[in-house]
């Protein structure tokens, strides 16, 4: 099971992930990026990377230019959230996640995370919040490719043992989860946690209210 963060494991706005993102635009790039300008490109569900290109267009910034600056601002990125990530409310587990996650784990199931989120930021978010023993060293970031859906690749490659795509399922919270899942041919639930309803995440393979329900339905 890969599990995304934010809307997902995590509850909260990312006060300072976005911070660290334009900041480290800002720096990189010599652009006047607000965290404004990140919440105008409809972010959820996108990788950092992604966001990254859609806010520097925004500014007028070639894509050249954004590649050839798009290593250095991640590292950049992670560097800054380390340091002002206290600075602003940290992500809150979901109130069922401790349970569900050290479940599955007792279980024998292997999860990971699949996230937007660059890695360093990504794994700190999901440590403050208390859920860092649950997830190894495998999963699929942000920090490794910018479209959503090439991090299931990712994280079957980074798997402890070989799964079949029929044996993998995607937890997430958008219409854009669901999307990647449906490109790297994996099943994919939804929760409704984050910021859609069950009618946007219709095209899921299974709809459910929290990550308990979400486990159930693919246990089912």
């Amino acid at each position: 099971m890969l599990f995304d963060i934010d809307g997902t494991l995590l509850h909260g706005r990312p006060e300072g992930h976005t911070r660290a993102m334009v900041d480290a635009m800002a720096r990189v790039w010599s652009v006047p990026v607000a965290p404004d300008d990140v919440w105008a490109v409809d972010p959820a569900g996108r990788t950092d990377r992604e966001i990254a290109r859609l806010v520097l267009r925004g500014h007028g910034v070639a894509d050249a230019a954004i590649d050839s600056g798009i290593a250095e601002w991640m590292i950049i990125a992670s560097q800054v959230h380390e340091r002002v990530a206290g600075d602003h409310p940290a992500p809150v587990a979901a109130t069922d996640a401790p349970a569900v996650t050290a479940g599955l784990v007792a279980g024998g199931a292997e999860i990971a995370l699949l996230t937007g989120n660059l890695e360093p930021i990504g794994r700190a978010k999901v440590a403050a919040a208390g859920l860092a023993d649950r997830f190894g060293p495998g999963g699929g970031f942000g920090s490794d490719a910018e479209r959503r859906s090439d991090l299931v690749g990712v994280a079957m490659s980074r798997a402890r043992r070989s799964h079949a795509h029929g044996d993998v399922v995607i937890v997430g919270d958008t219409p854009r989860d669901i999307a990647a899942a449906r490109e790297a041919g994996v099943r994919v639930v939804a929760v409704t946690t984050g910021a859609f309803a069950a009618q946007d995440l219709s095209e899921a393979d299974g709809v459910a209210d929290g990550l308990t329900g979400a486990v159930a339905l693919i246990m089912a």
